[in-house]
């Protein structure tokens, strides 16, 4: 737990800037988040794979509220490293990016090296660490769910070392009301080249 504890104090939070990345979904389309903000805030949700039960319930609650988050003009992704299911699993309303060895997560601060006591443990679950340069390294991905702005700056995050806890969806709606209630409040500038109107 230290060692995951340690890493989290370090990951992304409120006020940064969040690192532009580009992933493939689940189909091989690929996604990029400059693309995404420009549409307007996009949740990001970090978890640890299908291999987790206790993600995939947090998985479904984020997908119970997403034509809420779609009404309030933000896209959800949700963000895992490759994994094989154990059992059959729904489709999710929102498309699942695949983090090859973790490249996001470590963008983000949310990867951590697991212990060696409970490596084989993860392994027989089903989990298979990332290919990493550093010899004998088992990353393992700390679960997050951020908020970005349509400027790219995160407006909420929550990051939890603890994988049992689920995150507040009603939280989520909240500063996403609140962001869209600032947004409407700020007049727009005129375009480059447009005159404002007299």
């Amino acid at each position: 737990m230290a060692a995951s504890s340690e890493a989290a104090s370090k990951a992304l939070r409120a006020g940064a800037r969040a690192p532009l990345f580009a992933l493939r979904d689940t189909h091989g389309q690929g996604v990029s988040l400059d693309r995404l903000l420009d549409a307007g805030p996009v949740i990001l949700h970090f978890f640890r794979g299908a291999w987790c039960s206790f993600g995939e319930r947090g998985l479904a609650d984020l997908a119970g509220a997403y034509d809420q988050f779609k009404d309030l003009g933000a896209s959800a992704m949700a963000i895992a490293p490759p994994s094989k299911p154990a059992a059959p699993v729904l489709p999710l309303p929102m498309p699942e990016l695949i983090d090859e060895n973790l490249k996001v997560s470590r963008a983000f601060g949310l990867a951590y090296e697991l212990p060696l006591t409970l490596r084989a443990r993860y392994e027989e679950l089903g989990y298979q660490p990332p290919v990493t340069r550093t010899a004998n390294s088992f990353l393992v991905p700390i679960p997050a769910t951020y908020l970005i702005d349509h400027e790219g700056v995160v407006a909420l995050a929550y990051v939890d070392v603890d994988y049992r806890n689920g995150f507040d969806v009603d939280s989520l709606v909240k500063a996403l009301r609140a962001l869209q209630a600032r947004r409407l409040s700020v007049p727009r500038s005129p375009k480059p080249g447009t005159s404002s109107p007299r």
